[in-house]
């Protein structure tokens, strides 16, 4: 089944994280809702692929090399009074790590949705600006430094 955004909420932890921290600690974190987000960027792996050419051979010699978690673009329709905003904008002042976590809209009857969770660092905003009919927006950039942890939805769990 193909599922759609629409629906996805977006989460920030209120709290700095480490490098490195599993998806049990991920789970226990407090986190806040960031409202009016009308994208967020791509997320997941991308390695580099290294290429070595030698003399005596027509096909280059391939590797994967170091892996990016991304570096996604969240942007939100501009609330100076939205906890999560105003999270993301204190977080931005930092060089610290957090804890980002997305949920998509597919929960089924009484369990739990997918789950989507990174950790990386806040900068920003920009504002773009734009015209008249143009909606204020700010656009977080939000460098990755692990995997994305996917928690697939759930049905309810116990009896």
């Amino acid at each position: 089944m193909a599922l759609a955004q629409m629906g996805r909420k977006f989460y920030v932890s209120t709290t700095a994280v480490t490098k490195g921290i599993n998806e049990t600690a991920l789970e226990a974190l407090t986190y806040t809702e960031v409202k009016n987000v009308g994208n967020f960027g791509q997320t997941g792996t991308e390695e580099n692929i290294l290429t070595y050419n030698t003399m005596d051979t027509l096909v280059a010699d391939k590797q994967k090399g170091i892996a990016n978690a991304g570096d996604p673009t969240l942007e939100v329709a501009f609330d100076p009074t939205d906890p999560g905003q105003v999270l993301m904008r204190a977080h931005a002042q930092t060089r610290l790590l957090y804890a980002f976590k997305s949920e998509l809209d597919d929960a089924p009857s009484g369990g739990t949705p997918t789950t989507f969770y990174n950790v990386g660092l806040v900068a920003g905003p920009a504002m773009p600006n734009g015209g008249p009919e143009d909606f204020v927006v700010e656009v977080y950039t939000l460098p990755l430094v692990q995997k994305q942890i996917v928690v697939p939805a759930a049905g309810p769990s116990g009896p």
